[in-house]
């Protein structure tokens, strides 16, 4: 059971996380001018059905006495999944109908609660923000769906033409990543084991301010002209998800802006080079650039993490070491696991790992989470293609007009014949302003003949 202490600081990260998920991830993705009714709409009704269908798969696979466990954590876990989902959903964006939607979030939770239980309770990959197990999988579950739809060069060209934003919508989606830079630290913290949380919050909020640094500083370089705020908005986002598996381990503030910054400049490369090429030689279409803002800083974070792991010793941690590596933890039954249990009771036995033993794990993770990310999304693509799902004809690709009742538009005419009654209106006020001045000025002359009068 829970007590008070525990459920309040939990639901405190939890207001935070619901508020990244529903709000901010929302606006981030209502970039596209014509698209902006369907990103928040879809991401809502994607985050009401995530929750309560990976709450059940989640729960199939820990049953507890034939039972599913239901609690506040329980509810943070189905928000990592709409965030994976939520993730994938921004690579097709604007290119599925509702229903292929859904039917994505249906295939995808299902094999995401899978690549968690291996991730997790398999191979014990430390992880706390879910770089390793959510975001690289989330992204090349996406990408391999895009890739197996295989739309034509022109229909590519088309749908980027299409996928351009406003002034106001470049502006949401700025709020919305400012929203998700404020509470990154809250995603990448609320799973890692209590003492270590407040380090995992200092270090992801010293790799996003590097990150967001070095994606300026970057772009000011490959740009040569402006910014571009899909740019900007994609690599100051970056470090949360570069710092993500190492956040709550022990590295220098020095390491946390590294892994930042080189996320910032990754993600800003990634987008200005990497993206046109995967374009032209493959048609693979990213419409919100999820590669370079989830996968390749994920692949980072799993690589940097296999490094900390390996260095880690057990003077530098302390008593927190076992808390950070529970694999660690000597086997069941032995001397060792027997004198630790005695001054650490609440331990739970483990593996015996040597740190570079978890260090190859990290990799096996990583490679794991790719792997059945391309393997499964290929064939969530090819589920997708088929004509029972309602698949959308590219006329009708990112296009609030065919599934939203919008405000009407006004004609030119229309306009031109407004503008003409409100010029004749202001007149009509000018001129009762003029006869109600004049009429004044009168009662004021009336008033001093009828003092001379009187005198």
């Amino acid at each position: 059971m829970f007590n008070n202490n525990v459920i309040s600081l939990y639901f405190a990260v939890y207001g935070d996380i619901q508020v990244m998920i529903f709000l901010a991830f929302g606006l981030l993705i209502a970039c596209f001018k014509r698209y902006g009714y369907s990103a928040m709409g879809i991401s809502l009704v994607l985050g009401a059905f995530v929750v309560q269908w990976a709450t059940l798969m989640h729960g199939f696979l820990d049953l507890q006495d034939g039972h599913i466990k239901l609690s506040v954590i329980t509810l943070i876990s189905a928000d990592f999944s709409i965030a994976a989902v939520l993730i994938t959903t921004c690579v097709v964006l604007g290119t599925l109908s509702p229903l292929q939607y859904l039917l994505l979030a249906f295939v995808e939770v299902i094999f995401y609660a899978l690549n968690v239980c291996v991730c997790q309770r398999v191979l014990h990959v430390v992880d706390a923000g879910g770089s390793i197990y959510l975001h690289t999988f989330a992204a090349y579950f996406g990408l391999a769906v895009s890739l197996v739809m295989n739309r034509p060069k022109a229909s590519v060209r088309e749908l980027k033409n299409l996928a351009h934003g406003s002034k106001v919508s470049e502006l949401l989606a700025m709020i919305g990543t400012l929203l998700l830079f404020i509470y990154w630290p809250s995603f990448n913290s609320v799973l890692a084991p209590a003492d270590l949380q407040h380090r995992a919050i200092i270090n992801t909020a010293v790799a996003l301010v590097a990150s967001t640094v070095g994606a300026f500083s970057v772009s000011a370089v490959v740009s040569k002209e402006k910014f571009s705020m899909t740019i900007i908005q994609n690599g100051a986002l970056a470090g949360g998800v570069a710092i993500g598996s190492t956040a709550d381990l022990m590295i220098q503030p020095y390491a946390a802006l590294m892994i930042g910054f080189s996320a910032g400049a990754v993600a800003v490369i990634g987008f200005k080079y990497v993206n046109p090429l995967l374009e032209r030689k493959l048609h693979l279409l990213d419409m919100c650039g999820v590669q370079y803002l989830h996968g390749f800083p994920g692949i980072l974070a799993g690589l940097v993490s296999a490094l900390v792991c390996g260095l880690a010793s057990k003077s530098a941690y302390g008593s927190s070491f076992y808390g950070a590596f529970p694999a660690a933890v000597p086997m069941q039954g032995t001397e060792d696991f027997a004198q630790l249990h005695a001054i650490y009771p609440s331990l739970e036995p483990g593996d015996g790992r040597s740190q570079w033993t978890q260090a190859g794990f990290q990799l096996i993770a990583m490679a794991v989470s790719v792997t059945l990310a391309v393997v499964s999304g290929s064939i969530c693509g090819l589920v997708l293609k088929c004509k029972a799902f309602d698949p959308l004809q590219l006329d009708l690709m990112i296009d609030d007009a065919e599934i939203w009742s919008l405000p009407r538009n006004m004609s030119d005419d229309e306009e031109s014949d407004i503008r003409d009654v409100l010029e004749k209106l202001g007149k009509i006020l000018i001129n009762r302003r003029e006869v109600v001045r004049h009429s004044t000025s009168i009662k004021e002359q009336l008033k001093g003949l009828e003092a001379c009068l009187k005198a």
